[in-house]
């Protein structure tokens, strides 16, 4: 065996091992400097792209968000007079005052009947 069989001319005994080293080799010399350095500084384009886009979507949600909660409190606030009015209308002074406009006439004679008892249907 060589005394130093990692080197290429002493590595006849184990050829897997020429294989490996030139893939190796082969991988080293596709990650250049030049190229890694490119490969960063465009991550770091795409990542600062991303992280504006995402900043900008937030803001516009946020501004919506703020609109809807006005818009909310708008239609509160008017829930809050219809139904103001809703009762208004129907309390007692208000249907008394509408009699004479309607022509109704007050009833002077109620009767009330009750059932004699109960009927249920069988079967």
């Amino acid at each position: 065996m060589c005394r130093d069989w990692k080197q290429e001319e002493c590595n006849h005994h184990f050829p897997e091992l020429r294989k490996k080293r030139n893939i190796l080799k082969m991988l080293l010399s596709l990650v250049t400097p030049k190229k890694l350095s490119l490969v960063i500084v465009s991550l770091t384009f795409v990542i600062t792209g991303a992280y504006l886009m995402q900043i900008n979507l937030t803001a516009t949600k946020g501004y919506e968000i703020k609109d809807l909660e006005s818009r909310l409190n708008q239609l509160q606030e008017e829930n809050k007079k219809l139904n103001l009015s809703y009762v208004e209308l129907q309390s007692m002074a208000n249907i008394l005052e509408q009699v004479p406009k309607l022509n109704l006439v007050a009833t002077e004679n109620i009767e009330i009947l009750t059932p004699a008892g109960s009927v249920v249907a069988l079967r």
